[in-house]
């Protein structure tokens, strides 16, 4: 079996409230014509910070991140800031990182 390579993740924080999964791919490109996007944008899912913010993490394509991570978003009346949506996974047994619980071949240990 052939693992396909994951798009990467960018996280759009403090986007309009009026903004939507449904609706931001078609906002940035119409806000930011300098950004050249061929249809490699989708928007996976949005949350409400503390603060009362609203940020949405989006997958795209290596060449649009590489354009996005490089100019300033322009999202309604916002500049948003953008960053890699990074979140790494960890074994709950061994406490190493990278790997579940049901894949770990190590020894249990104590997490503290």
């Amino acid at each position: 079996m052939k693992h396909k390579l994951r798009k990467p993740r960018l996280i759009i924080c403090n986007v309009p409230e009026e903004i939507t999964i449904a609706n931001v791919t078609t906002v940035i490109k119409a806000q930011n014509p300098e950004i050249e996007m061929n249809g490699e944008v989708t928007a996976n899912f949005r949350y409400k910070t503390r603060k009362e913010n609203y940020n949405i993490v989006i997958e795209v394509g290596l060449q649009t991140r590489k354009q996005i991570l490089h100019s300033k978003l322009k999202i309604g009346w916002e500049i948003c800031k953008v960053e890699d949506y990074l979140l790494p996974t960890r074994c709950y047994r061994c406490s190493r990182f990278n790997h579940k619980n049901s894949d770990c071949k190590g020894e249990e240990t104590c997490p503290h």
